[in-house]
């Protein structure tokens, strides 16, 4: 699934000769420089902590994903345009101000200022375009309340507790690389603690002066577990016990473990009622996603691309499932 695609251009700003360099595309007649995407892959990669060289792959991968995210760009920008988005003068000259602190503008040559400030403001702008833009198009207004009765069986997994155990555990602690007498030896200290516990031996006594979890302190209560908390072979353990029962010894990868199983709790449907807020929240966010990729598609479908400097096919390029964060 897509998603915007803003990387912030005015991270780039420094290379802000721009206007006669070398076309990497035009999008709707809007110029893309080959400096622009230059400078954007590298600053994505820094931003990505990749260091050094990227092999070939990884870097041709990145510069796709970077490829569609300026276009997707320019053609959102286009369309706030279109849409005739009001731009807000001091909201955007707050963006200005806080470009200029960012790229300590002040220490630039003065006779560079004139043409800086002109693009920062033009890029005050778009970035202003863009928000609103978003903003207005993820705009959800609240359901009626059959939509979202709707919503919430289409999705009851989302609104159903996942079944919850209460366990108590105690682990002899063996290396993994210990010899095969270590783990005999342990096995064997598990089951005369079993058996100490059959006879009416406190677990929670014996935990605190055998067990190597963390646990141990209070008893081996392992508090409330969740499904896939556990590794497998535990979890197959567990699944078997009734309430109050006590394992049979289980092989772990840290040792040799004991658990009783004190509460299970069985799986819930939370009611609408319940879940009301969360249910609201997670439909008005699916459909403004609905309607953001709904507008990515429309203006990528119109769209008028010329790949000047590069060879790079549009589709191939929006195939990436970009995820580039704002």
């Amino acid at each position: 699934m897509f998603r915007v695609i803003f990387i912030s251009l005015s991270l780039i700003l420094p290379a802000l000769v721009w206007a006669a360099d070398a076309v990497f595309a035009r999008v709707n007649g809007a110029v893309l420089t080959v400096a622009e995407v230059d400078t954007a892959v590298y600053m994505t990669a820094r931003q990505r902590l990749y260091h050094g060289r990227m092999d070939e792959g990884r870097e041709q991968a990145l510069r796709r994903e970077v490829v569609a995210s300026l276009i997707d760009r320019l053609l959102l920008i286009e369309a706030a345009r279109a849409r005739e988005v009001a731009v807000d003068e001091s909201a955007k000259q707050q963006l200005y101000k806080k470009m200029l602190i960012r790229y300590d503008v002040e220490a630039l040559p003065q006779d560079h200022r004139q043409k800086i400030d002109a693009e920062l403001l033009r890029r005050a702008e778009e970035q202003y375009l863009l928000q609103q833009l978003e903003r207005e198009v993820k705009a959800v207004a609240v359901p009626e309340d059959s939509e979202l009765q709707r919503f919430y069986q289409n999705n009851i997994e989302k609104f159903t507790t996942p079944p919850k155990l209460r366990l108590s555990v105690i682990l002899l602690k063996v290396t993994p690389s210990a010899p095969s007498q270590a783990w005999q030896a342990a096995k064997n200290e598990a089951e005369q603690l079993r058996q100490k516990i059959i006879s009416g031996a406190s677990f929670a006594k014996l935990a605190r002066m055998h067990s190597g979890d963390a646990s141990a302190d209070d008893g081996g209560d392992l508090g409330v577990v969740h499904q896939g908390m556990l590794s497998r072979e535990a979890q197959e353990i567990v699944d078997d016990l009734a309430e109050g029962q006590l394992s049979e010894a289980v092989v772990l990868l840290q040792g040799v473990a004991l658990f009783r199983l004190e509460e299970r709790q069985v799986s819930k449907v939370n009611s609408l009622v319940q879940v009301r807020e969360r249910a609201l929240g997670l439909y008005q966010r699916e459909q403004a996603e609905e309607k953001w990729q709904d507008l990515l598609g429309a203006v990528r479908s119109e769209a008028e691309i010329e790949m000047v400097g590069g060879e790079m096919v549009v589709e191939m390029i929006w195939a990436q499932g970009v995820d580039v964060v704002q």
